[in-house]
C-alpha cells in the first residue's frame, strides 16, 4: 500500500493531471506533485518507490471498481509515459459506497450537531452542499458558486501562515503589470464576490495592502524575517467600507441614497453594508444612509441599481455617479453612430 501521509493529496494531483487526458513521465508527475504539495506546506516525494506505491494503489482502486488498471504506461525510448486508459475520466467518477456513505454521514452528523452556536448558520449550506455532492444524488437540487482556481490553490497555506505567524515571500501579478516577488507579514482572509483577498503588509512599509488570492504566482515561507504583528483590529477593519479597498487618507463620508420601492425591499433584504439605516418613505420610496468611505466597489455597488436608488449626498460622490452614468450614455450613442454609419454603407 502507499505511504498513507499526504497520500490522498497526491492522489488527488495525479488524478488531476492524468483527467485532462495527456501523458506524462514519472519526473513530470513527480514535479507536479511536489510542486502542489509544498505550496500546502506539505513534504514533497523524493523516492521513486513511492511515485511506484501511489500508482499501484490508485491502479488497485481501479481494479476493484472496474476490473482493469485505470493508469496504463508506455515505453518509448527512454522514457516511460503514463495516462488514463481510454474510457477512463478520473477515479472519482463512481458512486460512494455504502462504508463510505456511511462515513460521510457521520462527519456530516457532527457539523450539525454544531448548529446554535454563534455565527454557525454557514453550517446549513455546507451541509446541504455536501449531501448534493458526496451522497450521490442523481441530479442537482441546488447549484452553487466555487471560488477561483487560484484561492483554492493557496488559500490553505496563506490560512496557515496567518495562524502561525509565518512570514511569507509571494510573486505578485496586477492585472496588466509585471509580476513583483513581496516578502509580506499575513493577517486576514476575506471573500468578496467569490474571490478571497489576503490583507497583509508588506516588509518595510507600514500600511495594509489587499492581494486578490487568484493573482498570486507562487507562495513559500521566509524564515529569514521575524515576524511583525499587527495593530489593526480587524473585527471592525471593514466597517468603514463596501467590499475590500480601504482607501489612503479617505474620510468616512455621511451618504444618503434615495431610492423607489422596488428597491426598498431588496435593500432590506440584501443591505449595501451590514450597518446601513433604511427608512421607508411610503409610496415616495425610502432612503438608505450610510457611513462609509467612498472606494470603488461602493461606486460599482451603486450603479448596480442604476436608476432605482439615487445619491443625494455627498456631492463628491454624486458627482463620480453622474460621470459614470454620462461615459456610459456616450459609449451607447457612439455605438449607436457606428452602426447607422454601417447600415448607410
Amino acid at each position: 500500500m502507499a505511504n498513507t501521509k499526504d497520500y490522498s493529496m497526491r492522489e488527488m494531483v495525479l488524478d488531476r493531471c492524468f483527467s485532462t487526458g495527456k501523458e506524462f513521465t514519472r519526473e513530470e508527475l513527480m514535479a507536479i506533485v511536489n510542486k502542489e504539495l509544498m505550496q500546502r506546506d506539505m513534504l514533497p516525494v523524493r523516492s521513486r518507490n513511492t511515485f511506484s506505491l501511489d500508482i499501484n494503489e490508485m491502479n488497485s482502486k481501479f481494479h476493484k471498481l472496474y476490473g482493469v488498471n485505470g493508469i496504463v504506461f508506455e515505453d518509448r525510448g527512454r522514457k516511460r509515459y503514463y495516462r488514463y486508459r481510454d474510457g477512463i475520466e478520473s477515479i472519482y467518477s463512481r458512486e460512494l459506497t455504502a462504508e463510505e456513505v456511511g462515513k460521510l454521514h457521520e462527519v456530516r452528523n457532527l457539523l450539525q450537531s454544531l448548529r446554535g452556536m454563534v455565527d454557525m448558520d454557514w453550517l446549513d449550506q455546507m451541509t446541504a452542499r455536501f449531501d448534493q455532492r458526496a451522497m450521490g444524488f442523481s441530479h442537482p437540487v441546488a447549484s452553487f458558486e466555487d471560488v477561483t482556481a487560484g484561492d483554492a490553490k493557496h488559500f490553505l497555506s496563506l490560512f496557515n501562515a496567518i495562524t502561525q505567524k509565518q512570514v511569507m515571500t509571494i510573486e505578485y501579478q496586477r492585472f496588466g503589470l509585471d509580476s513583483k516577488e513581496r516578502i509580506i507579514y499575513p493577517y486576514h482572509l476575506k471573500q468578496y464576490r467569490r474571490r478571497w483577498y489576503l490583507f497583509a503588509t508588506i516588509l518595510d512599509h507600514e500600511y495594509i495592502t489587499c492581494f486578490s488570492l487568484d493573482r498570486i504566482l507562487s507562495i513559500a515561507k521566509n524564515n529569514t524575517v521575524p515576524f511583525l504583528e499587527s495593530t489593526v483590529d480587524f473585527n471592525h477593519f471593514f466597517d468603514d467600507i463596501v467590499g475590500v479597498s480601504h482607501p489612503d487618507n479617505e474620510p468616512v463620508e455621511h451618504i444618503v441614497l434615495k431610492g423607489d420601492r422596488w428597491v426598498e425591499d431588496y435593500l432590506r433584504t440584501l443591505p449595501i453594508h451590514p450597518l446601513q439605516q433604511l427608512e421607508s418613505l411610503g409610496n415616495e420610496g425610502c432612503r438608505v444612509t450610510l457611513d462609509l468611505m467612498i472606494n470603488n466597489e461602493l461606486i460599482q455597488e451603486l450603479a448596480f441599481y442604476d436608476d432605482h436608488l439615487l445619491v443625494e449626498s455627498p456631492q463628491r460622490l454624486r458627482d463620480k455617479m453622474i460621470k459614470r452614468a454620462q461615459r456610459k450614455l456616450d459609449d451607447y450613442r457612439r455605438m449607436e453612430d457606428f452602426g447607422d454609419n454601417l447600415d448607410k454603407e
